[in-house]
């Protein structure tokens, strides 16, 4: 259970210290939330085995797309991001590439209130892809993959998609739960170019897609 206190005065800070030292209470036994207004999203990123997993990459984002912040995972797997109160934001958590654990997105939570999430990362296969336009490579361009029941299964939209951004060469690698899916990209840098491009895409081992072309617009 944590405490979280905002905009303490020192004459508040002051009758707690004589609060302990009449009744023996010691502040350090709660573990207070010193947040000062703003908000914490914290947790704990584990393996099927509820083993902890450190190391990994886990971004806050705003709904409308804006980073909020970034952090990774301590090696008992925890995580803890603070923040300005704000609309509904998701969580994108990624693990290292060696690990073969699939990415995980989780959706939907509070932006104007602390909130504590467990998140368990699933096996999955690497894919590794290149993204062109005349045989010229197109950096910076965001690549989103999708479960084809993204929109009627929870676990799907959690686990079943991923992210990444191409590299100076146009390639972008990612690990994903087998299954049927969607592999959208997103240009916002080319303006000639068409702004999204998408495909169908199953998975079911480490793979290496054949090139995408983004045509003209």
């Amino acid at each position: 259970m944590f405490l979280k206190l905002k905009y303490l005065t020192s004459k508040t800070l002051s009758m707690i210290m004589l609060l302990g030292l009449l009744t023996g209470f010691s502040p350090g036994l709660i573990n207070p939330v010193w947040s000062f207004g703003q908000e914490i999203v914290s947790g704990r990123v584990t393996d099927v085995h509820n083993k902890p997993v450190k190391f990994v990459k886990v971004e806050l984002w705003e709904k409308d797309g804006e980073l909020y912040q970034t952090t990774s995972t301590n090696r008992r797997g925890e995580f803890k991001i603070k923040h300005d109160p704000c609309g509904p934001c998701f969580l994108e958590v990624v693990a290292p590439l060696k690990s073969r654990l699939a990415q995980a997105l989780v959706e939907d939570i509070p932006g104007n209130d602390d909130r504590s999430v467990l998140v368990t990362l699933k096996r999955g296969f690497l894919i590794r892809g290149k993204v062109l336009h005349q045989g010229k490579p197109l950096r910076d361009l965001v690549i989103k993959v999708y479960s084809e029941d993204h929109a009627t299964d929870d676990s799907a939209r959690t686990y079943g998609g991923g992210a990444a951004r191409t590299g100076l060469m146009g390639g972008f690698e990612m690990v994903l739960t087998p299954g049927e899916k969607r592999i959208v990209v997103l240009n916002n840098r080319y303006p000639e170019l068409s702004p999204r491009y998408e495909a169908k895409l199953k998975v079911i081992e480490d793979a290496q897609l054949a090139d995408i072309e983004i045509p003209e617009k």
